[in-house]
C-alpha cells in the first residue's frame, strides 16, 4: 500500500507474488533400511525377487530417483526407474545360501541414500545322494567270521534339511548287512558264514541311499565280492567200504583195485594224495 501526504490522503495498492524455488536439500529416503526376499534356487532367470522404494521431498528433477547397485552383482539386475530386483541367472543354494546386496537411490541433484537387501535362497531337492566307497576287501575268504567288515563307505547329500536327510539300504542280500559306523559312514559286514560250495562264489551287492526330499532322489553304488576258497571240506571217498576179491597168485605190482575220493574245495585245497 502506498499513501500520499495530501488532504484527504490517497493511496494505491499492488500485489506481489513470491515464488519459492526448490533447491535439492532433501536426500532420498528408503521405506525400509533392510529388505529381505526369499527365492527358490530353481527360480528361472528374470524372476522378481522384490522391489525397493525410496521417496524424495524435493520437486521436479530434484525429486526424480534412480536406483542402482552400489556394487555389481552378476546374479541380480535392478530396474533403475522402479527399483525392481530380478534374477540375472538361476541361483544355487549349495554354492551360497544367501546374498547381501547394497542398493543406492540417487535423486536428480546427485544426493543419494543406501539400503541393504538380503536375498535368502530356498533349497530345493536338486541333488541326489552320493555314495563313496573308501575301503573295500575283495577277494574275501569263505571262512571269514560273521561281522567281518567288507567295505566302508560314506554318504552325502548337498541339499539341506529333509532334502539332505539320507537313509541307506542293501538290496536283496542275506549274507551281508549295513551298520552305521560314525557320522555319515556305514560299514558293510557279513552276517553269516560264507560257503562258496553251497552259495554263490561272487556276490553283486547294490547299495542304495535315499533322501527325504520331495521329489525323492536316490543314489546307488555297486560292489562285487569274490569269495575265495578255504580248506573247509575233507576228502570224501566214493564208498565208505570197498570190498575186493583178489586171486592169491596175483603177481606183485598187479593192479588189485582202485579207490577214489573227491574234495569240494578247489585248487591246491582239492588236490588229494593217498597213503
Amino acid at each position: 500500500i502506498a499513501v500520499d501526504g495530501g488532504s484527504p490522503p490517497r493511496s494505491g495498492t499492488a500485489q506481489i507474488h513470491i515464488v519459492v524455488l526448490d533447491v535439492n536439500d532433501n536426500t532420498p529416503v528408503f521405506t525400509q533400511k533392510l529388505y529381505i526376499g526369499r527365492v527358490l534356487e530353481n527360480a528361472p532367470e528374470g524372476s522378481v525377487v522384490l522391489s525397493v522404494v525410496a521417496t524424495d521431498q524435493d520437486a521436479g528433477p530434484n525429486g526424480d530417483i534412480t536406483y542402482q547397485f552400489s556394487q555389481s552383482h552378476s546374479a541380480f539386475m535392478i530396474d533403475p526407474k522402479t527399483g525392481e530386483i530380478k534374477l540375472a541367472k538361476p541361483l544355487d543354494f549349495e554354492v551360497a545360501e544367501s546374498h547381501e546386496l547394497s542398493v543406492r537411490a540417487t535423486d536428480g541433484g546427485d544426493l543419494s541414500a543406501i539400503c541393504k537387501v538380503l536375498v535368502e535362497v530356498v533349497d530345493v531337492n536338486d541333488n541326489a545322494p552320493e555314495l563313496v566307497v573308501s575301503s573295500f576287501s575283495s577277494p574275501l575268504p569263505e571262512d571269514a567270521l560273521p561281522g567281518t567288515v567288507v567295505a566302508l563307505f560314506s554318504v552325502r547329500d548337498r541339499d539341506a534339511g529333509a532334502n539332505g536327510k539320507i537313509s541307506c539300504a542293501l538290496e536283496d542280500q542275506l549274507a551281508f548287512s549295513l551298520r552305521p559306523a560314525y557320522k555319515n559312514y556305514y560299514e558293510l559286514v557279513t552276517v553269516s558264514w560264507l560257503d562258496r560250495e553251497e552259495t554263490a562264489r561272487y556276490h553283486h551287492l547294490i547299495l542304495t541311499a535315499v533322501d527325504s526330499g520331495d521329489p525323492v532322489r536316490s543314489g546307488t553304488a555297486q560292489i562285487k565280492i569274490n569269495v575265495t576258497d578255504a580248506n573247509d571240506n575233507p576228502p570224501v571217498f566214493t564208498k565208505e567200504i570197498y570190498k575186493v576179491r583178489l586171486l592169491e597168485n596175483l603177481p606183485e605190482g598187479s593192479l588189485a583195485f582202485q579207490v577214489k575220493a573227491t574234495d569240494g574245495d578247489e585248487g591246491t585245497n582239492a588236490e588229494i594224495t593217498y597213503s
